[in-house]
């Protein structure tokens, strides 16, 4: 054993096309890990080594095994027409079945999704903001730790593209686009069959749980095509003998950890893979030139998630809050009631999979987050992957309902799983084109079409629901094209633009206004524009201008506890030498509110302005106080609260 272990070691070694680099990874990663450390206990803190240091590990980790003698065009060459041809389809179909009707789709540049636009304020505040660079950060309005992938991917596209709803809604077009090409070209690597390989593409492009989801925008929209890309390179790492493939994997994986908690699933996968494959005693495995890659892949995997690793370090019972405060709870019911205590787990579960009609399924709930028709191809082929002892795509595909089951199951906790279902399914799709049972030959053309109908009971009802879905603007409530214009037009009132619109404007996110050059002061109270009305207002101090409503929504709040805060509000803001203009999105709750407020209307003017988004009408009630008449305002709206015991309501 030793003697195979030093032998391995001499493998590795020689592989390493550029040794100096190799040992300049090493040394750049040590840096790194150094300096992140002192950035977290405060002795040098906000440190710049400790990312660039860590930039510097990962180029050169990849650079040295690339070969000495690199020959690029030879490498060009080597792409076969097929291959192109293969890409242009996968992108063709993608690209025009995703912007059919994008105009009146829920996802169009009026639908954000509430956590979508906490990410962006998020990123806004922590990415490219002068902020210390660091994997991770605490969060205290969800109370969770949230991984930085994500936030710096959309920031390039902000920074570069323009900081709007559009621009956002096409970086997750193509994080979508990333997952149905790689999760092809696994299956084309898998099987080598064309016919195969452009079914897998065709279902993957219309799984609804995946289409749907792509639009989402939360964080863990990064953390499926950041996976399968690690897989895609991690196969062909092991079928080429390439070390640089295989350090592209690892840097991948260690990217899908630090892109949600879910990432871990994926390494929870591969490394019970490893196991089965030890325990199998799988000789094709068990060599020093399969375990030399894997030392490879181990060794990128801690350079790259050695800024994720620091922060777990340090900040270990943040980072794992949610994480644990789930599994908890999960084991606390299982103590106290046994496996009957859990039965609202399973229904949860099932209601996910199979319930006609839930709001478990956030983006999918009248539509089976399986199409049933499917399940015929599923379970088969988790058996075929099991007889070819592909641990990894059995594990990959139920390791995400585990942790659903366990956190109590949405749609988008089991999302991770979707490229691997489907390439579940292309196991036995692949065994209908190749059957090597000698007295079933015959009887192939009829298995095929019988195997392919049943395809088409899963694919024709996805397709048909998603045409559906997409000429509907208001299909999703969880994409509120009316808060996202609420949200617009109060921050045209906010900044003073004189005639204030819902449009779209290029750097909504981001507008470069001097709110101290506007000539009043502004409180706001949205209907239900929660995340997303802070989002807009984020560059005008949002935290003062929603405290007339305590950050919230009226939908989070009765009458009288609106009108608490909107007294609270009033009473301790500081006159200064401008106007203040109190704004109420109108709804049921505020009709009582503003018919009291309506009466100060002599201390300065009032407006009603109202508006159109996708079919969704709104108002807003602005009642603006001048500036040498706010103290008196003040005072009789004391006087009020006073006769009327604090309660003006009744």
């Amino acid at each position: 054993m030793k003697k195979f272990l030093i032998e391995t070691l001499r493998y590795f070694s020689a592989r390493i096309a550029h040794k100096n680099i190799f040992y300049l990874s090493l040394i750049s990663f040590s840096t790194s890990f150094i300096f992140s450390s002192l950035h977290y206990s405060c002795i040098y803190y906000g440190n710049s080594i400790s990312w660039i240091s860590w930039i510097v590990a990962l180029l050169a980790l990849l650079y040295s095994f690339i070969p000495a003698h690199l020959d690029v065009k030879q490498m060009l060459h080597s792409i076969s027409r097929p291959d192109l041809l293969l890409f242009a389809f996968v992108a063709g179909l993608y690209f025009i079945s995703h912007l059919l009707n994008y105009s009146h789709a829920p996802w169009n540049i009026n639908g954000l999704f509430d956590d979508a636009a906490w990410d962006i304020y998020f990123a806004k505040n922590h990415i490219f903001n002068n902020t210390p660079f660091q994997a991770a950060f605490f969060d205290n309005v969800g109370y969770i730790s949230r991984e930085v992938v994500f936030h710096y991917y959309i920031s390039i596209f902000f920074v570069f593209f323009g900081y709007n709803l559009l621009v956002f809604n096409i970086s997750l077009l193509l994080l979508g686009f990333v997952t149905v090409l790689f999760t092809t070209l696994i299956v084309h690597k898998l099987f080598n069959n064309i016919a195969v390989t452009l079914i897998s593409a065709v279902v993957i492009n219309f799984l609804p749980l995946h289409f749907m989801h792509i639009f989402v925008g939360h964080r863990y929209a990064i953390s499926t095509p950041l996976m399968v890309i690690s897989l895609y390179y991690l196969y062909t790492s092991f079928s080429r003998n390439s070390y640089f493939r295989v350090s592209v994997s690892a840097i991948f994986a260690a990217l899908t950890l630090g892109s949600a908690i879910m990432g871990k699933q994926y390494l929870y996968g591969l490394a019970l893979s490893v196991i089965c494959v030890f325990l199998c005693n799988n000789r094709h495995w068990i060599t020093k030139e399969k375990i030399s890659i894997g030392i490879a892949w181990l060794v990128g995997f801690i350079i790259a998630a050695s800024p994720l690793i620091v922060y777990i370090i340090f900040n270990n019972p943040s980072y794992a809050i949610r994480e644990s405060s789930l599994i908890k709870e999960f084991l606390e019911k299982y103590k106290s009631g046994g496996l009957i205590a859990l039965q609202p787990y399973l229904d949860w579960t099932f209601e996910v999979f199979f319930a006609k009609h839930t709001y478990r399924r956030w983006f999918l709930p009248d539509f089976p987050t399986i199409p049933l028709a499917y399940y015929v191809f599923i379970l088969p082929g988790l058996f075929l992957a099991f007889t070819k002892k592909r641990f990894e795509i059995i594990f990959l595909s139920v390791l995400p309902v585990l942790g659903a089951f366990i956190s109590g199951a949405f749609d988008f906790r089991v999302l991770l799983a979707a490229p691997i279902w489907v390439i579940c399914m292309a196991f036995s799709i692949n065994s209908l084109f190749v059957n090597k049972i000698s007295t079933l030959l015959k009887y192939r053309p009829f298995v095929v079409i019988i195997g392919l109908s049943c395809l088409s009971f899963g694919l024709f009802p996805s397709i048909k629901y998603i045409w559906r879905v997409s000429k509907n603007p208001n299909y999703f409530h969880l994409l509120p094209h009316k808060d996202v214009a609420v949200s617009r037009l109060v921050q045209d009132t906010v900044l003073g633009v004189k005639n204030p619109t819902s449009d779209m404007k290029w750097d909504e996110f981001n507008r470069k206004i001097d709110i101290s050059m506007v000539d009043y002061d502004t409180f706001v109270s949205p209907a239900s524009a929660y995340a997303i009305m802070h989002l807009y207002l984020q560059n005008f101090n949002d935290k003062k201008i929603l405290s007339f409503i305590d950050q919230g929504t009226q939908q989070l709040s009765t009458p009288i506890e609106m009108l608490n805060y909107h007294i609270n509000a009033i009473i301790n803001y500081i006159p200064s030498d401008k106007d203040l203009k109190l704004v109420w999105e109108m709804s049921d709750k505020t009709t009582g509110i503003i018919n009291i407020f309506r009466r100060y209307n002599k201390y300065g003017k009032d407006e009603t302005l109202s508006d159109i988004s996708d079919g969704n009408y709104f108002s807003l009630y602005i009642l603006t106080i001048k500036n040498e008449n706010i103290n008196d305002f003040k005072e009789e709206l004391i006087r009020q609260v006073n006769m009327a015991n604090g309660n003006l309501l009744e």
